[in-house]
C-alpha cells in the first residue's frame, strides 16, 4: 500500500513539474492564472465609468474633441533607454510616469478613454505601438522619454513630432540624431511606382490623403506647443523647444502624436530630480494642462470654415 501512495504521489510531482515547465519563461505573471491584464484593466475603467455616470462630481471638467488617448511609456523589456545618473533604467521610470498620468486624466476627465502601449516591463516595437493607437482610434499619442547625452551638461526639456517629409509615406528615410527615443522601425510605405485604384480617379484619392496628412502634421505641431508650455509653466529647467525629427514611434500615426522628454537623466542635478515623486508630479500637471490646451486648440482648428 505504501509503495502504490509513492507511486502516485512520485507522479503528481512529475506532471505538476511537467505543466509548470510548458510555461514560456517570457510570459507575464498574471498569465500563469489565465488572467489578461489588459482586460482586468479594461474591466476597471468600465466600473469606474459606471460609478461616475451614477454619481457625477460636482463641476466635472470635459474635453470637447479629445475622447481617446493613448500613452507609450517609451521602451521596456530588452530596451532599458538611457540609465542616470540616480541608476534607476528609462524603462521603468517611463512606466510609472504613464501610471500616474493615467491616473491624473481620468479624475480630472473620467469620460475620456487611455489606453497604455505596455502595462509591464515588457518588449515592443516601434511600429507595434503606433498600430495599437491606430486600432484603438486614438485623438492624439504621447510617447513618454527620458533624454541623455554623452556628457553631464545638457538638462531640460523639450518635445518632439515628424518631420515634414516623413508624414508621407515613401519619401526616402532619414535617421534623427542619436537621442534616447530615437530607434528603428519604420512603418512600411507603399512599393515605390505604386498606385492606390480609386472609384474617382487615382490623383483625388492622394490628394485627400496628402491633405489629411497635412491637417494630422498641423495639429501634432499644435499638441508639441501645448505640452512644452506646459512644462515651462511647471518645470524649472531649460526650455529647450519644440523640434522635428524622425522618429520611428511616429511615424504611420493616424493622430496627433509627439515625443515628450521629459528631462535629462544624465544630468547631475537633474538627473536626481527626475526619480523623485515630486518631479514627476509636475510632469503629469504639465501634461494634463497640455491635454486640455491641446482640446480647445483642435475645436477652434477643426471648427474652422
Amino acid at each position: 500500500m505504501n509503495l502504490k501512495i509513492s507511486s502516485i504521489v512520485g507522479a503528481l510531482a512529475c506532471g505538476l513539474a511537467l505543466v509548470l515547465g510548458a510555461q514560456p519563461a517570457a510570459a507575464h505573471p498574471g498569465s500563469l492564472w489565465g488572467i489578461d491584464l489588459s482586460s482586468v484593466v479594461a474591466l476597471r475603467d468600465q466600473a469606474r465609468l459606471a460609478a461616475h455616470r451614477t454619481t457625477p462630481p460636482p463641476q466635472q471638467a470635459e474635453l470637447e474633441r479629445v475622447r481617446t488617448i493613448v500613452l507609450d511609456p517609451g521602451h521596456g523589456g530588452e530596451n532599458h533607454g538611457a540609465i542616470g545618473v540616480a541608476g534607476i533604467r528609462e524603462k521603468h521610470l517611463t512606466l510609472e510616469l504613464a501610471y500616474h498620468l493615467r491616473e491624473a486624466i481620468q479624475a480630472r476627465y473620467p469620460e475620456v478613454r487611455v489606453v497604455m502601449t505596455r502595462y509591464w516591463d515588457t518588449s515592443m516595437g516601434l511600429s507595434e505601438r503606433v498600430h495599437l493607437a491606430n486600432l484603438a482610434e486614438a485623438d492624439l499619442f504621447l510617447s513618454l522619454h527620458y533624454n541623455a547625452a554623452v556628457h553631464n551638461r545638457a538638462l531640460g526639456y523639450e518635445t518632439f513630432f515628424l518631420t515634414p517629409e516623413e508624414v508621407t509615406p515613401g519619401e526616402q528615410q532619414e535617421q534623427s540624431p542619436m537621442l534616447a527615443s530615437a530607434e528603428g522601425g519604420a512603418v512600411e510605405s507603399p512599393v515605390e511606382g505604386a498606385r492606390l485604384v480609386g472609384q474617382h480617379g487615382d490623383d483625388l484619392i492622394f490628394i485627400q490623403r496628402d491633405l489629411m496628412r497635412a491637417h494630422q502634421h498641423q495639429l501634432s505641431g499644435h499638441l508639441a506647443h501645448c505640452v512644452q508650455n506646459g512644462f515651462r509653466t511647471h518645470l524649472d529647467s531649460i526650455d529647450r523647444g519644440v523640434k522635428q525629427a524622425n522618429f520611428g514611434v511616429l511615424r504611420g500615426a493616424h493622430m496627433p502624436a509627439v515625443v515628450v522628454e521629459a528631462g535629462f537623466l544624465t544630468h547631475p542635478g537633474e538627473g536626481q530630480e527626475l526619480v523623485q515623486r515630486a518631479h514627476r508630479q509636475r510632469v503629469v500637471n504639465a501634461l494634463v494642462d497640455a491635454i486640455d490646451a491641446f482640446d480647445d486648440e483642435m475645436a477652434r482648428v477643426l471648427d474652422q470654415p
